[in-house]
Parts: C-alpha cells; sequence; structure tokens
C-alpha cells in the first residue's frame, strides 16, 4: 500500500516516534534509516491490535520539503515468518514523480466537499482526505473518508461506533454528546458527535454498513468548537455514493 502526503517529510516523520505511536494504538518495534531512492528513508516495523487480531506493518517513508510518500506492508503476527519477504516488497518499490494517478481510484465510493469550503488533500490507505487549504496540517480542521480493510461481524452496530470512535488517537477523555442512527445510499448506519478535553478536538464520525460485513468510515476532526465545521462535515457525509 503506497500513500503520498502533500506535507513535508520532516513533519510527517516527526509523528513516527514511539510515544506518538503508542498513543495511537501502535508499538515501534524497529526503527532504521537506510539509503533508498537517491536519498535516506526510514524503515519501521510497527505492531497494532486490530479487531482481535494483532498485525505486524512494514512501513517505509521517504520524501522531500513538499511531499512524503509512505509505503505499508501489513500482515497478521502469526504469519511472522513472512516478515522478510513482506519487507523485500516494501523496498522494491520504485518511485516515479512524473507518473500521473488518479487518487479517487483508491476508493470504492464518492463524496463531494463543493460549497463546504474545504478541498482535497490527500488520498492515504484506502482514505480520502479533505482540509479547508487543500493541506495537511494539525492546526486545522479535516474531513477522512474510508472504508474497512476487512469484512467485520458487528451484532451491535451502535456500540460498534462508540467502540470505534474511542479507538481513534487522542481520545482518552471523550465525551460522546449525541448518537443517531442515519441512512445514506440505502446504507444503514449511525452518526456520532463527540468532544475530547485531552486534545481539545471535536468530533463527528459516521459508520455505514453493507450488507457483507463491510463499512464506510467517515470521520471529521476540529479544534474550532463551532457549527460551521460540523455543518461543512454533514454536508459532506451527505453526499457519500458508492461507485
Amino acid at each position: 500500500m503506497l500513500n503520498e502526503l502533500p506535507a513535508p517529510l520532516h513533519l510527517v516523520t516527526g509523528g513516527f516516534n514511539a510515544d506518538a505511536l503508542l498513543k495511537k494504538g501502535m508499538t515501534l518495534l524497529d526503527d532504521q534509516t537506510i539509503d533508498f531512492n537517491g536519498g535516506k528513508a526510514r524503515i519501521l516495523r510497527i505492531s497494532q491490535s486490530a479487531n482481535g487480531t494483532l498485525y505486524l506493518k512494514e512501513t517505509l517513508i521517504f520524501g522531500d520539503s513538499t511531499k512524503a510518500v509512505m509505503v505499508n506492508g501489513i500482515y497478521p503476527e502469526k504469519n511472522k515468518a513472512s516478515e522478510p519477504d513482506i519487507r523485500k516488497a516494501v523496498l522494491s518499490v520504485k518511485y516515479d514523480e512524473n507518473s500521473k494517478v488518479d487518487p479517487f481510484d483508491a476508493v470504492n465510493f464518492s463524496v463531494s466537499a463543493e460549497g463546504t469550503g474545504f478541498k482535497f488533500a490527500a488520498s492515504m490507505g484506502g482514505s480520502i482526505m479533505y482540509t479547508p487549504t487543500g493541506k495537511i496540517s494539525p492546526e486545522q480542521p479535516i474531513f477522512v473518508a474510508g472504508n474497512s480493510i476487512s469484512k467485520v461481524e458487528v451484532t451491535n452496530r451502535k456500540q460498534f461506533i462508540i467502540n470505534r470512535l474511542k479507538n481513534l488517537p487522542n481520545t482518552q477523555s471523550t465525551e460522546i454528546k449525541e448518537v443517531n442512527a442515519i441512512t445514506i445510499d440505502g446504507l444503514e448506519g449511525f452518526e456520532i458527535t463527540a468532544s475530547d478535553a485531552s486534545s481539545q478536538e471535536n468530533i463527528y464520525q459516521v459508520i455505514l454498513f453493507s450488507e457483507t460485513n463491510d463499512y464506510y468510515i467517515m470521520v471529521g476532526n476540529t479544534k474550532e468548537n463551532n457549527s460551521e465545521s460540523r455543518a461543512a462535515f454533514k454536508k459532506i457525509v451527505l453526499t457519500f455514493k458508492r461507485k
């Protein structure tokens, strides 16, 4: 999985230290600086649990002052014997700056930010991101939409979205304000509004469930306590359509 972020490399790599990753529920197991693609790169090994399964990630990060490129190879910890092959595959990546790729091909749905003041910022890990400036920075609101990477059998959908919210980064002291049922593009789900005192973030999250045990997740985060960003988040959510 390869993702390109429109942010300086030093800003992106700054978030990949042991403490920062731990706050996101990940453990840094190994971190090396290597020669790659005519420059320097970091290759990390990270562990993370998801849906009761422990996964390992081989993560390669490189770039320059205008962008960061991240390549992930993910595999269950029980298949640890495949680690050398996964790392070899990650390091075999050839990056061509001149190639043209449609970032919206990475997702099997569409959303529109027209009339919200938000602009497309990046595509990463099967998700698309929007911000007011079209650049990613921690100071401004961000809207992220993506789909599940694996099938999940959910028996209590309302509790699932609450638990999913509490697994987001920097939500240690989240206060849930409201949870409502919602239907978009024929898919049923829930929308949840919350705030977190420790990170001073206001969160709007929607999860829509498919009939094949997949789900779509859309999250808006802002540190601005105003209704404008929240209205923009919901306006984008309501444009959701499957391709």
